[in-house]
């Protein structure tokens, strides 16, 4: 149980806190745990969340649904905190509405899973780790308001690496990391905050300003709006074809390639265009709202322009559902269908001669009862015993009604096809589920072949990854970091301490078949068996993170 148990659960009351502008959930539970004057994070965690010290989480937390019975349940429901006090806004709006709310269960229960991975976050190329950060600005402005430096929310989201207040760049905060200070409560201090990278002054600050703010703009249209995949990559495509852009898509994040968040991201013309291609169909999976953001950014400019263009493929596509004329009401009988007579309705009669041979054969063609009882002013009962008396013309009744069925579905089908062309098989279900289902049980070998024409998923080419020159990159930086940490302290220099200079170093040491001259480096400044503890570690919380 990750649960605490009763023996471990603090009993109120605690000093009641309330939210300050634009903070965080983890940094009000880290106020609480400074003004609870508790020494282990494991004893706020158990009385706030719930929970043990395992499950402190900074960016998407788990156990929030515990707040109402912990004594926190004023802080505001499970769904407003996680929307409004959380990155997980963010995520939302290009993400498929039920993954979201399966998200939203997650995150209320005790148990983080694999959330991260089921909203596309661990194969997205940007990385599913999220560093707290802080603006040293607004740091001497909350204490001199508030008392307290604490964690805004808007400079916590990915791909915000400059604060819009002061324009100033973030530092990144050494706790809450991998390898430092993993679950614990934490608050803004400039002791633990170092810069983003070394390379951070020589940045385009307009550039990494502007993706600040589509990224917050987004995040509060995601605290109320899905978008609708199909709109989306209508209007890509749309900008794609009529747009005349100066520079291409390499070119303009050419200045965010710079951070090593954002490597992933196209470098040449080859890997633009498998870029685009993967955007512009409807997507078949979850992807990172950067990317979305770096090709609205190249079409769009902006995301209120991206906005306009997407309400204009949303009317086109109702205009086109409206004026698709609408099938004429069903009007058919069953033909096993029985029942007591209304007051006043026709008898059963005999028929003869002529009027019993154009019944039989309208019965045959697949007519439906009820047309017929309103054409011949006849009863469904006198149906149903000329019918038991010509078992050969009821086979052939039910025959030729199956075959309209098919046919009537069928249209249908394509039809909805029609309308949502981009659409994949399964998105297509989901858009009418009853539909799919009666063709998959009774018309399933042609289903089967309609699907073949359908378009199929943009085949997205991996960028070369010219390894050789990352690990030189990174062993330059280890040598240049292991001698400003080595001369001054005259002692042996840490695996955390090299860390905290770069902070991309546990994340490139993930990979085991790559960087081998810094590995061997590692090894021998660190000692052999440094180096090989520390990859244990790191493999150990990946293979946490896939159970």
């Amino acid at each position: 149980m990750s649960a605490a148990s009763d023996q471990e659960r603090v009993e109120g009351p605690f000093p009641r806190l309330d939210w300050l502008p634009d903070e965080t959930l983890f940094s009000l539970c880290s106020r609480q745990h400074l003004v609870m004057g508790n020494l282990s994070p494991a004893t706020t965690s158990i009385a706030v969340l719930g929970l043990r010290q395992q499950f402190i989480k900074h960016d998407i937390p788990c156990g929030i649904a515990a707040l109402e019975t912990t004594g926190f349940g004023y802080w505001g429901t499970a769904e407003s905190i996680l929307l409004n006090h959380t990155i997980f806004s963010l995520f939302v709006p290009f993400q498929n509405e039920v993954k979201i709310e399966d998200a939203i269960i997650t995150a209320k229960s005790d148990r983080i899973d694999s959330i991260k991975y089921r909203l596309g976050l661990v194969s997205s190329g940007f990385g599913a780790e999220h560093p707290l950060k802080a603006c040293p600005y607004c740091m001497r402005e909350d204490v001199h308001v508030h008392g307290i430096a604490y964690w805004h929310l808007t400079h916590q989201y990915p791909g915000v690496l400059i604060c819009p207040r002061h324009q100033a760049w973030l530092m990144a905060s050494t706790k809450s990391r991998r390898w430092s200070g993993r679950f614990e409560w934490s608050l803004p201090a400039e002791k633990f905050l170092i810069e983003q990278a070394s390379s951070q002054k020589l940045w385009s600050r307009p550039v990494f300003l502007a993706l600040a703010d589509n990224v917050i703009d987004l995040a509060a249209i995601g605290r109320a709006t899905f978008f609708e995949p199909y709109a989306v990559a209508a209007a890509y495509r749309t900008a794609v074809l009529q747009g005349s852009r100066a520079a291409s898509l390499f070119e303009r994040t050419e200045p965010l390639r710079r951070f090593h968040l954002f490597e992933s991201l196209p470098a040449d013309k080859k890997g633009s265009e498998s870029f685009v291609n993967q955007l512009v169909r409807s997507p078949r999976r979850s992807i990172h709202p950067l990317k979305h953001l770096v090709l609205i950014d190249w079409l769009f400019d902006d995301l209120r322009s991206f906005l306009e263009a997407y309400k204009v493929e949303v009317a086109r596509s109702a205009q086109k559902v409206e004026s698709t004329p609408s099938r004429a009401p069903d009007r058919r009988v069953s033909l096993s269908s029985s029942g007591a007579p209304a007051k006043n309705a026709l008898r059963p009669k005999r028929l003869k001669g002529q009027l019993r041979e154009d019944l039989l054969s309208k019965l045959a063609e697949g007519v439906s009862k009820q047309v017929l009882c309103e054409e011949f002013q006849i009863t469904v009962s006198t149906i149903n015993k000329l019918l038991r008396a010509h078992p050969a013309t009821y086979a052939a009744a039910l025959k030729a009604r199956h075959r309209r069925e098919i046919d009537e579905h069928r249209s249908q089908w394509q039809n909805l096809h029609g309308l949502y062309p981009e659409l994949g098989v399964q998105a297509l279900r989901n858009t009418m589920p009853p539909l799919y289902a009666w063709l998959y049980r009774n018309d399933k070998d042609w289903l089967i072949a309609e699907a073949q024409t359908f378009s199929k998923p943009a085949h997205v080419n991996k960028p070369h990854v010219d390894w050789e020159a990352r690990d030189y990159r990174l062993l330059s930086m280890l040598r240049t970091a292991f001698e400003s940490i080595a001369l001054p302290q005259r002692g042996a220099v840490t695996m955390a301490q090299l860390c905290a200079m770069i902070p991309m170093l546990s994340t490139c040491l993930e990979n085991r078949d790559q960087y081998h001259e810094s590995r061997a480096y590692l090894s021998t400044v660190l000692g052999r068996s440094k180096p090989k503890d520390f990859l244990d570690y790191i493999e150990a919380i990946n293979a946490s993170k896939r159970r």
